[in-house]
């Protein structure tokens, strides 16, 4: 659970206990929401009213709830890369929990693993299962069905069409689900967080017209895991061609995106509330620590300190 609190969407999944029989009563004012608390509210909250809600619960999470974090996750282009993104983000936060995916025409088969000690609870699986049809119906995914995985015997539905199974009955933990979908139509959006460029940023100093192009690929979604082979076919080109016409022009690709993403980093710590671990994620870093290695070695401090001498630079205080 250690990716839903590091995120304060366990903040969120509170709220929405509000919306189920008796969901506040399993959260104490005043309590203290780590990994381990979340997991056993999980755990009450099953024992109660069966692991269909939890299910429900995810996938209302991740609909209706407006958390930064959640309007970083739901600016994936695609399906795949919405899968793409919660990955990262486990990464990023260093979850004990990691979800590996498959992408096949209109599906998504997804496996919960673990990098350390035992694979993550039912609770925190089924969970998830929500939580993920919830993202792709956000993004534009319409007539969604998904099914429970087990390693023996057939699979187990847990939504039809759109509509949840209200009876769920299983044994094992929901480890591998699929996720399948009728049709997917793009729901366009703005660009969520909006602030100036800071004077201080690290500037393209490359005006070849490859290099401005691929800059402009790659802050159209900065999260992203880009390759220069995605980069390559944006721009309809070959991966090969396109290394070739960068060395012309004496960049990297890796020192472009490492570049990009810096500068978008200081745009919004410069202009925005989110947190320094929120923007890390946003701007595609693997974790804090790379994040603030790139962002010293470009801007020659860290990200916290550039932010306080912003606000330093503006006549601004901390509240």
């Amino acid at each position: 659970m250690q990716e839903f609190v590091s995120f304060g969407l366990h903040v969120a999944l509170i709220r929405q206990l509000a919306w189920l029989p008796k969901g506040y009563d399993l959260v104490s004012d005043g309590t203290v929401i780590t990994s381990s608390r979340l997991r056993s509210i999980l755990l009450s909250l099953e024992e109660t009213n069966g692991p269909a809600v939890l299910v429900r619960l995810g996938r209302h999470l991740a609909l209706k709830e407006q958390q930064p974090v959640l309007t970083m996750l739901r600016q994936g282009t695609t399906p795949e890369l919405i899968a793409d993104r919660w990955h990262r983000l486990e990464g990023y936060s260093h979850a004990r929990s990691r979800t590996d995916y498959q992408a096949t025409g209109k599906s998504l088969t997804l496996h919960r693993g673990a990098v350390r000690g035992q694979p993550p609870a039912r609770v925190e699986n089924l969970l998830l299962h929500g939580f993920m049809v919830g993202l792709l119906e956000a993004v534009g995914v319409e007539n969604v069905s998904s099914a429970i995985l087990p390693s023996h015997g057939p699979a187990i539905p847990v939504i039809r069409n759109g509509k949840l199974v209200k009876k769920l009955d299983f044994a094992g933990r929901a480890l591998r689900f699929r996720i399948s979908w009728q049709s997917y139509v793009a729901i366009s959006s703005g660009y969520p967080f909006m602030a100036n460029m800071p004077g201080t940023a690290p500037t393209v100093g490359n005006s070849r017209p490859v290099v401005q192009k691929l800059c402009a690929v790659l802050e159209h979604d900065i999260g992203r895991s880009w390759t220069i082979d995605d980069v390559a076919t944006a721009l309809d080109t070959s991966g090969r061609t396109l290394q070739r016409r960068l060395q012309q022009a004496n960049s990297r690709f890796s020192d472009l995106l490492r570049l990009v993403r810096v500068r978008e980093a200081c745009r919004l710590l410069n202009g925005t509330s989110l947190t320094v671990g929120e923007i890390g994620f946003w701007c595609g870093f693997t974790d804090n620590a790379h994040f603030s290695r790139d962002f010293r070695r470009l801007v020659g401090m860290p990200p916290s300190v550039y932010r306080e001498a912003s606000l330093g630079h503006a006549g601004l205080t901390r509240a």
